[in-house]
């Protein structure tokens, strides 16, 4: 998944998450869908799960296809400015003592907002 996308604005998109074979992973009840969000080596900018939306309201969900829902006040942070970060997607997996799986690195490529008001 690539996304490219305007810092202050609402992003919605859908993901399905594989396995190495290339067939859809089943999400069951009980897991957990977390993405993270910064640069390698870096702690996440965003870090949220299937259970614990953002306070801003950015959320996932767990299934598959899964959603996440990135609100416009996370990506007006301070701390994001325009360029290129990482994505990573983990299922925390219910049946096996909750072990988080790396289900794959995605890019979000963050450029700068017009000017303007965009009230309705």
């Amino acid at each position: 998944m690539r996304i490219v996308h305007q810092i202050g604005r609402t992003c919605d998109r859908a993901f399905t998450i594989t396995d190495a074979a290339g067939d859809n992973v089943v999400i069951a009840s009980g897991d957990v869908v977390r993405i993270k969000i910064g640069r390698n080596g870096e702690t996440p900018i965003i870090d949220l799960d299937s259970n614990s939306p953002t306070v801003n309201g950015s959320s996932c969900t767990a299934a598959n296809p899964s959603t996440v829902r990135l609100h416009q006040d996370d990506l007006n942070r301070t701390d994001f400015k325009p360029g290129i970060y990482t994505i990573e997607v983990l299922v925390i997996d219910d049946s096996d003592s909750d072990i988080a799986k790396h289900a794959g690195n995605h890019v979000l490529v963050l450029e700068d907002t017009q000017q303007g008001s965009v009230a309705v």
